[in-house]
């Protein structure tokens, strides 16, 4: 399956079955390659010329045109066109866009006494938006926000807590759509100033081949171990997916090698396929994207960048740890092997081939980890090297001598722009001035000195190691990319974005009901009331002092998994991070620890049946059904289903505590200990197949470890101890067939 083959598979997944013909086709992409430029300009050199507000205008706007011009109205009618009212509603919110841009200053919007045509044009786009939610994410979503909706003007009508006297239709007009705690507020704002910019870098990272390199370094490392494909799938699924924003995009990417190999060793389709979605689903927990929620988290929590994924490594690489337990149990059960050496490409031919391609990610975590620079710039800056290190890598290996000359003229062009950018936005200037157009002035364009060091070191790093290629006399040949591959990348950039930024646009919706109905206040004291009831119904013995935090956090666990079903990881998270988390907070937990366990369980929803998208991404993949898919992969996940409650226990895994550094050892031991025996009693299989009486003590051992005290650790261990010397007494008894 090539690129674009995965790309048609990721748009029918989303609802896009449309074949569209050559001429329609460079109209759609038109747009998206502009709307992916016009993010990254933004990135790099910051708004040219207009207000904050005005960039969520165009960013949505632009949006929700590719909607109407990409998904149909439903899905499965195969059109090969786009029908005539699909331009119309893309039209409408095309002029809706520039309606609310050339009013969002305006006397009677500031003063919040909109005009009825305010109002209408404002209504209008709520539905515009809902209709594009739709068509790109589903039912769910839409059906959670009308319920939204319908409670802000039925509250008179409602007993008790729920009640509310603030449904007028005016009212709900202006602040969801002229205010910026609706439509355009922190999940939006989110998605155009920091969310895009990582779906490009991802995007243009796999235009590259990265993807491919990645799945192949996994293969060479883990592929020659008992179940070794799905280790692999695992690894490579957690690479792409730490940067790719989309667990679909990312099983369908990994899931197109991984999947065949794992078949080909003896894994059952169902289970490659469910294997795939774990791994893929699970990338969203993982740093530095996190499935685009750490920066929506930045804005909910204002806990700093650097700091949420800090503190979201460890759990996310413990829940890995969890996969790969479930995987070595499944291997060893059924007793199936790596794959030979020979069937391997060599890692020193992928490094010498391919391993450029690493550097931006490292320049990646540079800027953030070392340098603390914004999350924009740090991405602009790794996408200015990668591009630069991509393009030159091939060319150096073609034709060295006239690749370097062009490498000197850009390198004198961009140390040339910090003095010629002052007489180009003189330029723009007078322009704008003779048009009357507002646009452009003196500091149109603002032109940033790394932008030449990025040159110049991908220039350097393309060379080196092409010339490290003719010295080690290997016949290697980097993969192609020019402008051709880079224009690509900015297309599947914003059609990847889609589902993201129309889902925040509604979730903001919720929010916005949630605020102006005084919800948000009031949703605390009616869990703690609920949680108070269900406490009075407990044995003395089985209350604690967190007895009630207890039951708050069970409670949420279903809350996620049953708003999560067939939402995208981004919008699951913002529903609950505006719901949920101001609740645990009240109930005593840390703010970062709140949203990470919403977030968390939130991911996990990706994999719950019946609605589960990379579900039905890899179950096309290996030939098996859907449903029976995702219920493996939720199984495969759910090894790590006890971990939020071990960091929201005890957050030192999570690194906001002053623990010692053997303390954060112990933990991050007794976690991964606790996550191996949960994933033994879910596979019923250690090194042999449990009784009834090992598989509840591997269920009591791994729910002793969630505690972190001195008292239950003990007994954990010694329990683990046992559990694992009498089943290699009792597979040394069977003998070689028990392995």
């Amino acid at each position: 399956m090539d690129a674009k083959e995965q790309q048609k598979l990721i748009q029918e997944l989303e609802g896009s079955d449309r074949d569209l013909g050559k001429k329609l086709t460079i109209l759609v992409s038109s747009i998206s390659i502009l709307l992916a430029v016009f993010h990254l300009y933004v990135a790099g050199f910051g708004l040219p010329g207009i207000g904050s507000k005005t960039f969520l205008i165009i960013h949505l706007t632009l949006a929700i045109v590719l909607v109407f011009l990409i998904f149909p109205i439903k899905k499965g009618t195969s059109q090969k066109t786009i029908p005539i009212y699909d331009f119309i509603l893309a039209a409408i919110s095309l002029l809706l866009g520039i309606y609310l841009i050339q009013r969002q200053d305006a006397p009677e919007i500031m003063s919040a006494r909109p005009t009825d045509l305010d109002l209408i044009m404002g209504a209008l786009f709520i539905v515009i938006v809902i209709e594009a939610t739709r068509r790109v994410v589903g039912l769910p979503l839409v059906i959670i926000a009308l319920i939204g909706i319908g409670y802000f003007f039925a509250g008179e009508f409602l007993p008790g807590q729920f009640y509310h006297n603030r449904g007028d239709f005016s009212r709900f007009v202006y602040e969801i759509t002229y205010r910026s705690n609706g439509i355009f507020g922190t999940p939006i704002y989110a998605s155009a100033q920091f969310v895009f910019i990582f779906i490009l870098f991802g995007a243009i990272l796999e235009s590259t081949g990265a993807g491919k390199m990645f799945i192949d370094l996994a293969i060479r490392g883990f592929g020659k171990y008992k179940g070794g494909p799905a280790k692999a799938s695992v690894v490579a699924s957690g690479m792409m997916g730490s940067i790719s924003g989309s667990s679909t995009a990312n099983a369908v990417t990994t899931g197109t090698f991984t999947i065949p190999l794992m078949k080909k060793v003896g894994f059952p389709p169902h289970v490659a396929g469910g294997v795939e979605v774990a791994a893929s689903s699970s990338g969203q927990f993982l740093p530095p994207v996190m499935g685009a929620a750490a920066f929506i988290m930045v804005e909910f929590t204002g806990i700093p960048y650097f700091e949420i994924i800090k503190s979201a490594l460890i759990p996310a690489l413990l829940a890995y740890v969890g996969i790969l337990f479930m995987v070595h149990f499944e291997a060893n059960k059924h007793n199936i092997s790596g794959i030979d050496r020979s069937e391997m490409t060599s890692a020193r031919k992928l490094l010498l081939s391919q391993g450029y391609l690493i550097v931006p990610i490292l320049i990646l975590l540079y800027f953030l980890v070392v340098e603390r620079a914004s999350v924009n710039a740090s991405a602009f800056y790794s996408i200015i090297a990668m591009i630069i290190i991509a393009f030159f890598a091939y060319r150096f290996k073609e034709s060295m001598g006239r690749t370097i000359i062009f490498a000197a003229i850009l390198l004198a062009l961009t140390f040339s722009m910090q003095y010629l950018i002052v007489f180009v936005n003189q330029g723009l200037s007078i322009f704008d001035n003779a048009l009357g157009l507002g646009l452009f002035n003196a500091e149109t364009i603002r032109w940033r000195s790394p932008i030449f060091t990025m040159v110049l070191g991908g220039i350097v790093v393309a060379l080196l190691f092409a010339i490290f290629q003719k010295m080690t006399k290997r016949d290697v040949t980097p993969q192609k990319y020019g402008f051709k591959q880079l224009l690509e990348g900015f297309d599947k950039a914003s059609r990847n974005a889609l589902s993201i930024v129309v889902a925040c646009a509604t979730a903001g919706i919720l929010i916005g009901v949630i605020t102006t109905s005084g919800l948000s206040t009031k949703f605390t004291r009616i869990v703690i009331n609920f949680s108070d009831t269900i406490e009075s119904m407990l044995p003395n013995f089985m209350i604690t002092d967190n007895t009630q935090l207890y039951i708050a956090l069970i409670l949420t666990v279903f809350a996620c998994l049953l708003l999560g079903m067939g939402l995208p990881t981004t919008a699951t998270y913002v529903v609950l991070a505006a719901v949920i988390a101001p609740v645990l907070t009240n109930l005593g937990l840390p703010v970062i620890v709140a949203h990470l366990f919403v977030l968390y369980y939130g991911v996990l929803a990706d994999d719950t049946p019946p609605i589960n998208l990379p579900a039905y991404a890899t179950a096309g993949i290996a030939k098996a059904g859907p449903i029976r898919t995702g219920v493996q992969g939720f199984k495969y996940d759910s090894a790590a289903l006890l971990l939020p409650f071990m960091f929201a226990i005890n957050p030192t895994i999570l690194l906001i505590t002053d623990a010692s550094a053997m303390e954060m050892i112990w933990a991050i031991m007794t976690a991964a200990v606790g996550m191996a025996m949960f994933a033994s009693f879910i596979q019923n299989f250690m090194f042999v197949k449990y009784n009834i009486a090992e598989r509840i003590i591997a269920v009591i051992t791994a729910l002793l470890f969630i505690q972190s005290d001195l008292i239950t650790d003990s007994i954990g261990f010694g329990l683990f101890i046992l559990l694992v010397l009498y089943q290699l007494y009792k597979k040394k008894k069977r003998g070689p067939a028990a392995a």
